[in-house]
């Protein structure tokens, strides 16, 4: 488990965001993770790729996800792509002073690195896009919760309480896991499985419904598929076959739609291909960081 090393907090347009830094003495260039949907900061910080120990490198909250924190009175309809892409890539620079950054997001994570590399690509010099999309409608237990996000008040119940369940229950948190991916012997024999929740369930606990909500709310209407045209950073665009969560589909769409792609897809694997196959997911991983390097020299 790596131990946090430097902590960011950040107030942007009355959002509070947090990032944990590592190895910022470093002069690579430097490297900001991005969680998916539900999870935390603290998501990159059991088992980092190896990789990352020769960079200076970030694991930056999305907005809304504990510790980060919406504004009061935030509503779905102002949580636009437009938005994230502004907020994070505000904190990138405030985390960085401006210097071009290599973002590795998984899931919603993947889709922000998109849209922030669409929108500020002075900022980007490369993209790493996990299980990642740019249309917001899920499928499996995720397309079930956004259901209920938008169905009245009675289904909106059934949702928070889903969320409570998730906050108190550590054994139902690790069974839930279990709905992203497609080799479960792999997820729950992964030995830093008990690491992971004993450090990430906390935040599950202090993570707001309401919040969550609004995402849920908000991201089927989200499309930034004409977004891909405006991002010119290099890209490593890695998905799994069998993925409950998003749909193939989509990772396909992103790396036919960069003109600097590299696709790579896990055979027999759901959403979690940082779990699922987790060394050749560090291989690959890495074998990009150096190509990516040899070329920018």
């Amino acid at each position: 488990m790596s131990t946090k090393q430097t902590r960011h907090t950040f107030m942007v347009e009355g959002h509070q965001l947090v990032a944990y830094g590592f190895n910022t003495h470093l002069s690579q260039t430097p490297i900001v993770l991005l969680h998916g949907i539900t999870a935390s900061a603290n998501s990159w910080l059991v088992g980092p790729p190896p990789v990352l120990a020769h960079y200076p490198w970030y694991s930056l909250s999305l907005p809304g996800h504990f510790p980060a924190q919406f504004p009061l009175g935030f509503a779905s309809a102002d949580l636009t792509p437009e938005l994230v892409a502004r907020l994070l890539s505000t904190a990138v620079r405030q985390l960085v002073g401006g210097r071009p950054v290599i973002l590795i997001g998984h899931s919603t994570g993947g889709f922000a690195a998109l849209a922030v590399a669409a929108t500020a690509p002075e900022l980007v010099a490369g993209v790493v896009c996990i299980s990642g999309f740019v249309q917001g409608r899920w499928t499996g237990v995720l397309g079930m919760l956004q259901g209920l996000a938008r169905n009245g008040r009675f289904a909106q119940s059934l949702f928070k309480a889903n969320f409570k369940l998730l906050g108190q229950n550590r054994w139902y948190y690790r069974q839930a896991l279990g709905f992203y991916a497609r080799d479960k012997k792999a997820l729950y024999t992964h030995p830093e499985l008990a690491a992971f929740i004993a450090l990430n369930h906390p935040d599950a606990r202090r993570l707001s419904s309401a919040a969550m909500l609004t995402w849920f709310q908000r991201m089927p209407q989200t499309d930034i598929t004409d977004w891909l045209t405006a991002v010119t950073a290099p890209t490593l665009v890695l998905f799994g076959d069998s993925d409950p969560i998003v749909p193939p589909a989509q990772g396909e769409r992103i790396a036919a739609g960069l003109p600097q792609s590299q696709k790579v897809v896990f055979s027999g694997v759901g959403h979690l291909p940082t779990s699922e196959r987790t060394p050749e997911f560090r291989r690959v991983l890495a074998d990009w960081l150096n190509d990516h390097k040899n070329r920018t020299g």
